[in-house]
């Protein structure tokens, strides 16, 4: 994720700011479009002093984690007007106080109003669980308040997820899908343009036991000696799972996935993965962060931190998504 003046490859665009033209260390490179920028100033300025993205920024500089920059991010862009109007109608319907934020108490009164209207009955127990559970998958920070952001990206690719696949590849950068054909090829064994089961097996076995051997900490992998039976068996289950979930886009049943298959059937999968989880979640920045931002910025930090989605809590990122 990181470029600087001494970078010798690339575009123009990958050496030098997008947002000032000027080409000093520090610049961090959107992994969807492969523009650089710096960070944290013109993070900061171009975001209007987000500080949450812009300690996501850093964050990713200094790490190896990858990042998307603040306009390919935002997957608003990709919707028509049709698309975003369907979801401020479900937005509003949802905030029952009309104080631009849903509460719980909003979000059960709509579903039981909903439900009544249904069924011509009230909900049950395990119903109003079930909607307590779907409300905790849209408040991801765990304020207890959603507000339109936050809706967003908690619906936004259930919305696009709606459109026919060929046109989700349509709105993919080349690097994107210049990323998914090294993914492709690394499945491919045979290298004749099409994935098997079995190959598909085989690469996700390397894979997962490669993982779970980090994870657990020992040395074993599915083709050495299988010293650990909890890693051989945890690694089986997800390999079963993904192979599946794989092959699901062989529509022909014939056996195989074309390359042309695999990338509409990850096309939404990869638009999802432009979203910086860091900022997804509300992560707070770090102290080091913090020190490094407020002397190269206007930005003086407090004790706490607030936002529209309400009070940031230190917290580590989830495991399973990059910066």
């Amino acid at each position: 994720a990181v470029e600087s003046t001494q970078s010798t490859g690339g575009e123009e665009g990958t050496r030098t700011c997008y947002r000032c033209g000027e080409g000093f260390l520090r610049l961090v490179k959107c992994r969807v479009c492969g523009r650089s920028i710096h960070t944290p100033r013109c993070v900061y300025g171009e975001t209007n002093g987000d500080i949450i993205v812009t300690a996501t920024s850093l964050r990713c500089f200094m790490t190896d984690f990858v990042w998307s920059c603040p306009s390919c991010e935002n997957l608003l862009g990709l919707l028509s007007d049709e698309e975003m109007i369907d979801l401020m109608e479900n937005f509003e319907n949802l905030d029952v106080d009309c104080d631009a934020r849903i509460s719980l108490d909003d979000f059960l009164k709509y579903k039981h109003r909903v439900f009544k209207s249904q069924y011509g009955r009230s909900m049950e127990v395990a119903e109003v669980e079930t909607a307590v559970e779907e409300f905790q998958r849209l408040d991801k920070p765990k304020t207890g308040m959603v507000d339109w952001w936050c809706f967003v990206d908690a619906r936004i690719v259930e919305k696009l997820s709606d459109r026919p696949k060929s046109e989700l590849v349509a709105c993919l950068s080349p690097l994107e899908v210049a990323e998914a054909k090294q993914f492709f090829k690394s499945f491919d064994a045979d290298t004749d343009g099409k994935i098997t089961l079995r190959e598909a097996e085989k690469a996700y076995e390397r894979w997962f036991a490669s993982l779970w051997s980090k994870v657990l900490n020992c040395s074993d992998s599915l083709t050495g000696p299988k010293k650990n039976p909890e890693l051989s068996k945890r690694v089986g289950e997800h390999v079963k799972v993904n192979v599946n979930i794989f092959m699901e886009a062989d529509l022909q049943k014939h056996g195989t996935v074309s390359w042309a298959q695999f990338l509409r059937e990850q096309s939404i999968y990869i638009l999802a993965a432009r979203r910086n989880a860091a900022n997804l979640y509300k992560i707070a920045p770090k102290p080091e962060e913090l020190e490094i931002i407020e002397s190269e910025t206007n930005y003086e930090s407090s004790s706490s931190f607030s936002s529209s989605e309400g009070v940031l809590r230190e917290e580590e990122e989830p495991a399973s998504e990059g910066g």
